[in-house]
């Protein structure tokens, strides 16, 4: 009897250890941080994508962090840079994670800046560019409408900012319209121009309620989200602002740190990045 308990205690083992190793490798401590962390006086975004292919995994990822940090600082600057990147293959595809961060000071001053000529100085238009490529690959184009305020007239500015959701809402119609100037051909949004006098309008108009918001609600602060966490809750109140709604799901790690077991990948579920202060 003792040797025969003996053998199942080994086999026992044995099926655990392979269930361990059918899980994948373990991910890294960054990885397992939140969306959003200020290390050592940067900003670091954590972004994730699942798709069937590897290169396109890695780019949903990068693509979801770095446009978590055009939210905040309102478009790329120049000094930042993705730091990790990391990859396991599941069942139907692959999970990649990357890691993107920005000095905060320096994404304090891009908040800051308004002028076309000053934001066309300050932007890294190489990450400006993978941000269009990666809102072309999700569906969503950069234009005026993504932030959208109202269901009559989707490109018209947000409505005023009552909670999280429409402050989170403004602050990426800031971005998309920053975004529009950084992307424009040369010579476009001289000083004093039409399309220079139209964008400081709409920016400025909400880029004060906007402050107004930020002051008075600390919680933005203390306790910090990204755009990709509030975006899933803007589209449900705003459907028209967004060309179409986009699945959004994580595997091996759930938002609010909330894990769950690992499921196989189903044929919707390809092709779509993650979850996820002024």
């Amino acid at each position: 009897m003792t040797q025969h308990g003996g053998r199942g205690k080994i086999l026992f083992l044995s099926l655990l250890l392979l269930g361990g190793c059918a899980t994948g490798p373990r991910l890294p401590a960054w990885a397992r941080e939140p969306a959003r962390i200020v290390d050592n006086g940067y900003i670091v975004y954590v972004g994730d994508g699942l798709e069937p292919d590897p290169n396109q995994a890695q780019f949903a990822a990068e693509g979801m962090a770095i446009q978590d940090l055009a939210n905040e600082c309102s478009f790329i600057p120049k000094r930042a840079r993705v730091e990790n990147h990391f990859m396991a293959r599941v069942r139907g595809g692959f999970e990649a994670y990357a890691s993107v961060a920005v000095n905060y000071d320096v994404c304090e001053e891009a908040q800051q800046t308004v002028e076309p000529q000053q934001i066309k100085a300050l932007a890294s238009a190489p990450f400006m560019e993978e941000l269009k490529r990666y809102q072309e690959f999700i569906g969503n184009p950069p234009q005026p409408a993504l932030a959208g305020g109202s269901s009559q007239d989707p490109a018209a500015p947000p409505p005023a900012i009552s909670d999280d959701v429409d402050f989170f809402l403004a602050r990426q119609y800031v971005a998309v319209q920053k975004e529009n100037v950084i992307l424009a051909p040369p010579g476009s949004y001289a000083p004093g121009s039409l399309a220079t006098r139209v964008y400081l309008n709409n920016v400025t108009t909400v880029i004060r309620p906007m402050r107004t918001y930020y002051v008075r609600h600390p919680r933005l602060r203390t306790a910090p989200t990204t755009w990709s966490a509030i975006e899933p809750r803007v589209r449900r109140r705003y459907p028209r602002s967004f060309k179409r709604p986009i699945r959004r799901i994580r595997l091996g790690r759930a938002p609010r740190r909330r894990w769950f077991r690992r499921r196989p990948l189903r044929p919707r579920d390809v092709g779509r990045g993650r979850r996820r202060t002024f």
